[in-house]
């Protein structure tokens, strides 16, 4: 029986650490000569809905990729699918974000724009425990970026339907920035609008959770008025169109989908263990619910 390998890059080095670490299991290339039939598992993170419902014999789809949104629901509704849950794209995430806290929390962004003009501003300094990082949405990856901001010192608090101490608004209001790292589906579209970022204030929003999730008109409102700035690795559309109003915003910085990267060296074991928890009968981490 056949393991298709599909996850967008590196694909020679995902083979080998596969083949490495499963030596009696087949690694096959999605346009390999394989019979469908054979095909149990599928390693990738956008392989097409009609190969992957063209595998009769489809056992599980497990994603070289923390999100799922991206799946067409026949996919869901049809396999199994386990979601990549890699505690050092955890780690990468949480750094990321802490980069761009300690760059407004510094006033770096003041700094830069200073210079043009050749002005030397002092600003009052706040210090780590002066600074509120909000964190929306602390599960395996939020709770992550929580404990890392606090190890630097910074002042922290989380907030999820399930886990909050204030209302949704006083989490915004509490917030120097927010970083949001809200799963995309029905409850969470447009989520931040223009009454959460109302009581963000003068703060900074950090989305590195989905596109959908921010109401992208609110946020361009909110950034022409107190608004200090908004950093996005998510959009959307993606990638970014070209004459997104989001690309000339200077409140705005874009990076591409990059805050946390697939790193095949410590995400193959964790996909390893899925496949032999599923050959055994077992439930693996990451597997979504239905």
């Amino acid at each position: 029986m056949a393991i298709v390998v599909d996850p967008g890059e590196h694909h020679d080095l995902w083979l080998a650490l596969l083949r490495e670490q499963l030596p009696d299991e087949e690694f096959v290339h999605p346009d390999d000569d394989v019979d469908p039939a054979t095909v149990q598992f599928v390693i990738s993170w956008k392989h097409p809905t009609e190969r992957i419902l063209g595998y009769p014999n489809l056992r599980a789809l497990l994603l070289a990729s923390a999100g799922f949104d991206h799946l067409d629901p026949a996919v869901m509704a049809a396999v199994p699918v386990v979601r990549l849950i890699d505690p050092a794209m955890a780690d990468d995430i949480a750094l990321y974000c802490l980069s761009w806290v300690i760059h407004f929390q510094r006033d770096f962004d003041r700094f830069a724009s200073d210079q043009p003009t050749a002005t030397w501003s002092r600003p009052a300094p706040r210090f780590p425990r002066d600074y509120t990082v909000g964190v929306l949405g602390h599960g395996a990856i939020g709770s992550v970026v929580l404990e890392t901001c606090a190890q630097h010192g910074f002042r922290t608090v989380g907030w999820s339907r399930s886990n909050h101490d204030r209302s949704y608004d006083e989490f915004f209001e509490a917030s120097d920035v927010v970083v949001n790292l809200l799963p995309l589906d029905e409850s969470t579209h447009h989520a931040i609008a223009a009454e959460e970022l109302a009581a963000l204030g003068d703060g900074v929003l950090i989305n590195v959770g989905r596109g959908g999730t921010v109401d992208t008109g609110a946020l361009l409102a909110a950034l022409d008025g107190r608004m200090r700035a908004a950093v996005l690795d998510v959009f959307t559309t993606e990638p970014l169109p070209a004459d997104d109003p989001l690309w000339a915003h200077p409140k705005v910085t874009i990076t591409p989908h990059i805050a946390g990267r697939t790193d095949p060296t410590t995400s193959v074991p964790v996909i390893v263990e899925s496949i032999v928890d599923l050959r055994a009968g077992r439930r693996p981490a990451g597997l979504v619910e239905r």
